[in-house]
């Protein structure tokens, strides 16, 4: 039996159904929100006694809530680019640009600062979509080193 080529790989091939996959684009949409949410520093806002939380009912400091959301953003920002550099290393980023930003092939085939990507259209997809099957199995639970 031969295999099949990637270009001809279907969502049924990677097991991802089409409501899995608006969810997985879904995620990827609100990467740029995450990264600029992201904060560096320690200031986690003003103490409790200038305005700030009271500590009833909240989890730690400002400053450690502010740390657990920063790791639980840089968590979903770096699957979403792991997941594109497996699908092609090559291309990762035209592959990023598209699945964060909703944009087909033609807004991505030719970037100023990229310059032109090195795949046509149809491979451009097949890649595209190997990245969602890719991020459907990080997002599962398969550590880095256990995905195909």
């Amino acid at each position: 039996m031969r295999k099949k080529r990637l270009r001809d790989m279907t969502w049924d091939d990677y097991g991802i159904s089409k409501n899995r996959y608006k969810e997985l684009k879904a995620f990827c949409l609100q990467y740029d929100e995450k990264k600029s949410r992201i904060q560096y520093g320690t200031s986690g806002g003003p103490p409790a006694w200038e305005g700030g939380t009271s500590g009833i009912g909240s989890v730690g400091s400002p400053v450690e809530r502010q740390a657990i959301e920063n790791e639980s953003y840089s968590r979903d920002c770096r699957m979403v680019e792991e997941a594109a550099i497996r699908a092609n290393p090559g291309i990762w980023r035209y592959i990023l640009r598209s699945v964060t930003q909703d944009l087909p092939y033609e807004y991505v085939e030719y970037d100023e600062e990229l310059e032109r990507i090195t795949v046509g259209r149809t491979e451009f997809y097949a890649f595209r979509r190997l990245f969602f099957f890719y991020l459907h199995k990080i997002k599962i639970g398969y550590k880095s080193n256990e995905v195909p």
